[in-house]
Order: C-alpha cells, then sequence, then structure tokens
C-alpha cells in the first residue's frame, strides 16, 4: 500500500493521484540513480532561441514504425557545448532525422511525466551511423545494379536539361 491518503472504501483500497505519482517518481529514482548512455533518433529537436533550450522529441524505429518515443530536455549551455562539437566532427549541426548515442538522466515528475535530461551527446557515433547508412545505401544500389547506371549513358553534345543536387 502506498503511504499517505490512502483509504478504504466499500472494500476499496484508493489512493490519491499524487500518491501513486510520488510512488513513480521514488521507483524511478531508485532504479536510475546515475546518468546512462541512450541510442535513439532525434525526431524534432524542438529549439527555443529565446531561451536557448531543446525538447527534443526522441524515437525508436524498426523499419519505419516508431516502437518507442520519449520527450527530453537539452539546457541552453549543454546544448551550446553539443552543437560546438557536432559543428566540429560532422561539420554540421545537431538537427532532426539523426541517429545519436545521448549521455542523459531519467526522471519522473509528478506534473510533467517521464522525461530525460539530456547532459551530452556523442558526436563520432553519429559520424560512424551516417557511414554505416552510407555503404547499407551503396551496396544495395550496386546490388540492384543501378549504383553505375549513369556513367552508362552517352552525354548529348548540348545538354537540354541540366540539374543540380545539393544540400541546403
Amino acid at each position: 500500500a502506498l503511504p499517505g491518503m490512502t483509504e478504504i472504501h466499500q472494500d476499496r483500497t484508493i489512493h490519491t493521484l499524487s500518491e501513486v505519482t510520488q510512488s513513480i517518481r521514488k521507483v524511478v529514482a531508485d532504479r536510475f540513480p546515475a546518468p546512462f548512455w541512450i541510442r535513439a533518433e532525434m525526431n524534432k529537436l524542438n529549439y527555443y532561441p529565446q531561451s536557448g533550450h531543446c525538447y527534443p522529441e526522441l524515437v525508436e524505429k524498426t523499419g519505419d514504425r516508431i516502437v518507442a518515443e520519449m520527450k527530453a530536455t537539452i539546457w541552453r549551455d549543454d546544448f551550446q557545448r553539443i552543437n560546438e562539437r557536432f559543428m566540429e566532427v560532422l561539420h554540421e549541426p545537431l538537427k532532426n532525422g539523426i541517429k545519436i548515442l545521448i549521455l542523459a538522466r531519467i526522471s519522473f515528475s509528478p506534473v510533467y511525466g517521464m522525461s530525460l535530461g539530456i547532459l551530452d551527446i556523442d558526436p563520432s557515433w553519429s559520424l560512424g551511423e551516417l557511414e554505416r547508412e552510407k555503404q547499407e545505401t551503396l551496396t544495395r544500389l550496386k546490388e540492384e545494379g543501378i549504383f553505375d547506371r549513369n556513367r552508362s549513358l552517352e552525354m548529348p553534345l548540348l545538354p537540354a536539361r541540366i540539374a543540380v543536387i545539393s544540400v541546403e
């Protein structure tokens, strides 16, 4: 039984909402006392320029199906440090859709629910994931026989159309 305002009514034990949420908070704090590393995908960064804080939505996918989702926070100073390291290692900022390895502390608030407080993100892990995805794509294109298809085309003396494919 939970301590506090528990009551018995018509042979039912009744707890207050605050009792239940405080019990959940204690279980989470006891089970996860220290930060730990978590692999996830940054679904949405949710950066707020006024405060400098981020409230990311993290997901784990199997194929295109989301199998886990959780909200997180990155406070301004941590975000600035993490983003600078991403620029140094990946030459691009932290953004939506990238696979990440985070150091986080899990917490449960009776008012705000469960969340992850992100303390650090390893940009070299993300770089390795991007390289792995690139190699898988190249292998698949070669297996499907379309990797060198454009090279087999003959270039006309005067091209009728030209397309530039570039990053944003």
